[in-house]
């Protein structure tokens, strides 16, 4: 299972090893971004700066590392791991702290590293260079081709296989526990149970359990195995029994449209397993066409006109004018050389009409009731059907919230006032209210009948569990009238709609009048000088002191206050 199916044999003296081994090479002749083809309804893994600047890669699986992805028959074999590797890429983007672009090594979140130190070199964990280490990493821990426990005795990777190897990629990334057996992010008893029923099993085994041979592929690297499942496997679970981990890896078989649709738009990682099936109208039954299927990654997701976009292992559809939908965000020259989408900016994501068999009358397909119509070339009675979504999930929470709006003005009878042209000091309170250190950007406006007017924008790299207040200082330059003051925290990936609702907090009135105007009536008269006067002399804090009357905000009521109100004396507006 999920060997890619047969597109040609290729000499392995025609195949390219070159790597991009500089990031500045890459993007030099680069034109700019333009406008996916068609844009329609199509939600769209997001972007990240370091490095996915067009959602979800889409690295190719007609390339090769410290050997090449074939298989012993040479077709391409390795699109599970390649597929894999579209999404762990994208997740460690997204989780990045400090986001800078490649070439600059930096790396603050480890669910993808740099290979290179393991060789005596550096280069970024986003760098071109480590996909195929990355990739062949996977492969392993996959058992693709029967890399791991070989000799080898199948083509590509068996989805159970790909979530076992998930899950112990996991764990050795350090994001997840070791001892984590099942994938669920959690050491427990459920883990010990995996293991005692595979003890003293190996490859070809009866009870062997890829799952349970945790160890020492999830402590070690370069990568090895002793294919055993033994004490040392079972210590592994029991010295971190109770510990938890960020993320979980779940496989749904034969998924639903809707299924993927809400996964993928919950800023879940999705990799679908394709398989091939033929339906014999003749004698209505449903025929396997291959005997292997083919992994792809979910790149975005129509919900209105039921479309799926895909980064594919092996085909760059879109990008090649073979399919009429999908994007290229950055132009490039096209593959070959396949190491081209190493550089993840440069994508070909494909988009393909979703139909559901059951619908269009067909009968209950063995592999699911759902396909990519046009998929290779794929028309009914022939189908590229949806067999297995593997996902990658976080388990913890993405949150921020701004909590707070105040101002110098606060607590004022009748209300706030600031002198238009004259500062107002703005207090905002933000909270990371998730797991995750997040980096985002926190607005303030003054809003009124009119519009709403951007008064400051601030970036933020703020922990988990941390708090901070923003001190935010306004020029009054606005017409005179009232403006209620807000702030509003950046939606991070993967923040559900019902922790959106505590981005945005609406802060108190604000008028903004004629300099003297102390009660906001938009006049400068006896009322004013007389609330200015039992006022004058008071600094912040001691009473009688009266923000409304401190015209310079200079935190005290003085000599310079008074005479800008009677400089003004009489004033009105309109």
């Amino acid at each position: 299972m999920g060997k890619n199916r047969r597109f040609g044999v290729i000499s392995l003296l025609l195949m390219s090893f070159v790597l991009f081994s500089s990031f500045t090479l890459l993007t030099r002749n680069i034109a700019g971004p333009v406008a996916a083809q068609p844009p329609g309804m199509m939600y769209w893994k997001p972007s990240f700066k370091d490095y996915a600047l067009s959602g979800m890669p889409d690295f190719d699986q007609r390339q090769g590392g410290t050997y090449m992805w074939q298989d012993k028959s040479f077709a391409w074999s390795h699109c599970g791991p390649v597929a894999v590797a579209n999404s762990l890429w994208w997740l460690d983007s997204e989780f990045e702290p400090h986001p800078v672009a490649p070439p600059t090594v930096n790396d603050g979140f480890p669910l993808v590293q740099s290979y290179g130190p393991w060789y005596g070199l550096i280069w970024d964990d986003h760098d071109p260079l480590n996909v195929p280490y990355l990739v062949e990493h996977l492969a392993f821990l996959m058992d693709t081709d029967g890399r791991r426990t070989g000799p080898p005795v199948h083509s590509g990777t068996n989805v159970i296989d790909m979530e076992a190897g998930l899950t112990q990629y996991l764990s050795w990334t350090g994001v997840n526990p070791l001892g984590d057996a099942n994938g669920d992010g959690i050491v427990d008893q459920t883990d010990v149970g995996i293991v005692l029923a595979a003890m003293g099993s190996s490859p070809g085994m009866a009870t062997w359990n890829l799952y349970a041979d945790i160890w020492p592929a999830t402590v070690s690297y370069p990568y090895w195995t002793d294919n055993t499942i033994d004490q040392n496997d079972l210590n592994l679970v029991n010295a971190n029994l109770g510990r938890t981990g960020l993320f979980y890896e779940h496989t749904m078989p034969q998924p639903n449209f809707y299924f993927i649709e809400e996964e993928v738009e919950r800023c879940q990682d999705v990799v679908l397993l394709i398989d091939y099936y033929y339906y014999d109208t003749t004698y209505q039954y449903w025929e396997p066409m291959y005997d292997s299927g083919h992994f792809v990654t979910v790149a975005g997701v129509d919900s209105q006109n039921l479309k799926l976009a895909i980064s594919d292992p092996t085909q760059d559809a879109y990008e090649d004018s073979t399919i009429p939908e999908g994007r290229v965000p950055i132009p490039h020259a096209p593959s070959p050389p396949y190491t081209i989408h190493n550089n993840a900016s440069l994508v070909s994501q494909d988009t393909y009409n979703v139909v559901q068999l059951s619908a269009i009358g067909f009968p209950g397909c063995p592999g699911g009731d759902w396909a990519l119509l046009n998929y290779d070339g794929f028309m009914p009675p022939y189908f590229a059907v949806i067999t297995s979504a593997v996902i990658t999930s976080p388990s913890a929470t993405r949150d921020v919230a701004v909590t707070n709006v105040t101002t110098c003005k606060d607590g004022c009878f009748p209300f706030p006032t600031v002198p238009r042209n004259f500062q107002l000091h703005i207090n905002v309170t933000v909270e990371n209210q998730g797991s995750y250190t997040e980096t985002f950007a926190v607005t303030v406006y003054a809003d009124n009948d009119t519009g709403s007017f951007e008064i400051n924008q601030t970036q933020l790299v703020l922990p988990n569990a941390a708090s901070i207040v923003l001190g935010v200082r306004w020029n009054a330059t606005l017409s005179y009238g009232n403006y209620t003051i807000s702030a509003v925290a950046d939606t991070v990936p993967g923040e559900t709609d019902t922790d959106t609702a505590d981005n945005t907090f609406v802060g108190t009135k604000v008028e903004v009048t004629l300099l003297g105007d102390v009660d906001g009536d938009l006049n400068v008269w006896p009322v004013d000088l007389a609330i200015l006067i039992s006022a004058f002399g008071s600094p912040l804090g001691i009473r009688p002191y009266n923000p409304n009357c401190d015209l310079d905000d200079n935190h005290a009521v003085e000599p310079f206050d008074l005479a800008c109100l009677i400089a003004n004396y009489g004033k009105h507006y309109p």
